[in-house]
């Protein structure tokens, strides 16, 4: 799947490029995206699933830098998935340019008892 954005200002840093600490933010609209794209935006999941999805690692390879008004895409995909983990890759472009790359795992947390509970079957689909 395919996410598509362009940087805003306020996202720059002193020399213009887009700072470090926004790219997992980029992963989150990314991933949220996702949800939307496939019927069960987050909101339905915590909801009708009663769960919250969790994120317990993130990684991010930066290899060129991004600047104010650059569009660029974020290419994502669940990497991997058992039955209580599941992660996601993404690799961020402008145009053919590979910008960063980077990695995110995640699990499922009952909201009622707080404890990790198995991956839904509405997500395992999705692989």
């Amino acid at each position: 799947m395919i996410y598509s954005r362009k940087v805003f200002f306020y996202e720059t840093d002193a020399q213009g490029i887009v700072h470090h600490s926004n790219y997992p933010r980029y992963f989150e609209e990314a991933r949220g995206f996702f949800l939307e794209q496939k019927g069960m935006p987050y909101e339905r999941i915590r909801e009708e699933l009663e769960i919250d999805i969790v994120l317990l690692e993130l990684s991010v390879s930066y290899r060129k830098p991004l600047r104010f008004g650059d569009r660029f895409n974020i290419h994502l995909n669940i990497s991997s998935m058992d039955r209580f983990f599941f992660s996601f890759d993404y690799s961020v472009y402008r145009g053919e340019t590979l910008i960063a790359e980077g990695k995110t795992k995640h699990t499922c947390i009952n909201r009622k008892t707080g404890k990790i509970t198995a991956v839904p079957q509405v997500l395992k689909q999705w692989k």
